[in-house]
């Protein structure tokens, strides 16, 4: 993954209203508009009464390791190692025969991030998320009717508040995916208000990303990628997707991206999905962001066991994708020839 923090985040927040944005079925406008932008927001595309479980997982699970959090009073929505408290967990680069972590933890420009990966694969989260009819429905219109069915999602992402006052307000971090996934999806499972940590990317970034990659799929970026970046953070303005629980937004994995800061009172909690067609891909192991072409040349092993041995190579079994064992091509002239819109 390419990262290159930038300043304080200046994001518009998304307020447009997209004919259909309140439907299942995707409309003309919405389409052209993911074309053209690389997103689309679906208000209320699932059931908000149904995802108050996962909210309650994490509330939950916060309660179990220990963390001092009084869900009525944001004030405790503090970082647990300021209080001894950070978890003693394994890296999260160890891949461990799919059962992986169960949690990670770490700091970052926008704020404290909590991932956890424990439901991903559990029958009721996915059936709340990303195999839930809407959701499917979603999906087979973007991608038509032969979609790899899902597996598991990527578990709770979770962002506490960070202050915004003098210095320490936080900065978004605009980085794209190292994955081989065809179309995401961000589901807010709680409310999340402007400057409350919500999905941020930049409009138009997918095609720019997708033609500098030499394969269409699998993580291949040619040279001069990071510099790309840094170009498009300085000359478009990030969108910042504010939601109430059940809103999705979807969106085409080589977008620039990054988590939104939070500077309200709330605990964000979104889960992230991954789909893509259901043709041969490799089984074994999950996409390390490094492909079967690349890795040799950059002396990475791809075993299992290897995992986590360096740095800057994991298996990523919580993203539900796998790189393409048929020779991937190279981007097509239309990138959206493989799709079904």
């Amino acid at each position: 993954m390419a990262k290159n923090p930038t300043e304080p985040s200046s994001a518009t927040v998304y307020a447009q209203e997209l004919p259909g944005f309140r439907e299942v079925g995707l409309s003309r406008g919405e389409i052209e508009h993911f074309k053209t932008n690389g997103f689309i927001v679906k208000k209320g595309l699932l059931d908000s009464s149904e995802l108050g479980r996962i909210v309650e997982c994490a509330w939950e699970a916060a309660e179990d390791l220990g963390f001092p959090f009084d869900r009525n009073d944001p004030s405790t929505y503090t970082l647990p190692k300021d209080h001894g408290l950070f978890p003693d967990t394994e890296p999260k680069h160890i891949y461990n025969d799919g059962a992986g972590i169960a949690n990670y933890f770490g700091g970052s420009n926008s704020g404290w991030t909590w991932r956890h990966y424990v439901p991903c694969t559990e029958d009721w989260l996915l059936e709340r998320t990303a195999r839930h009819p809407n959701m499917q429905s979603v999906v087979s219109q973007f991608l038509g009717n032969n979609v790899r069915p899902s597996k598991r999602c990527r578990g709770l992402y979770l962002l506490l508040p960070k202050p915004g006052d003098g210095d320490s307000v936080g900065k978004l971090s605009g980085h794209t995916d190292g994955t081989a996934s065809q179309l995401n999806c961000m589901i807010y499972a709680a409310d999340c208000p402007p400057s409350g940590g919500g999905f941020t990317l930049w409009p138009g970034s997918h095609r720019r990303c997708y033609y500098h990659m030499e394969t269409e799929y699998n993580w291949e970026p040619k040279v001069g990628y990071k510099e790309m970046l840094s170009e498009i953070q300085a000359s478009v303005t990030p969108v910042e997707i504010a939601g109430e629980a059940g809103d999705c937004c979807f969106w085409h994995p080589r977008s620039l991206h990054s988590a939104g800061v939070n500077t309200s009172s709330h605990l964000r909690v979104v889960v992230p999905c991954d789909f893509q067609k259901d043709k041969p891909t490799e089984p074994w192991p999950p996409y390390s962001g490094f492909s079967k072409r690349t890795a040799p040349g950059a002396g990475k092993s791809l075993l299992p066991e290897d995992s986590g041995k360096e740095d800057g190579l994991r298996m990523q079994w919580w993203i539900d994708t796998r790189e393409f064992v048929e020779p991937d091509s190279p981007p097509r002239e239309d990138m959206w020839e493989d799709w079904a819109i």
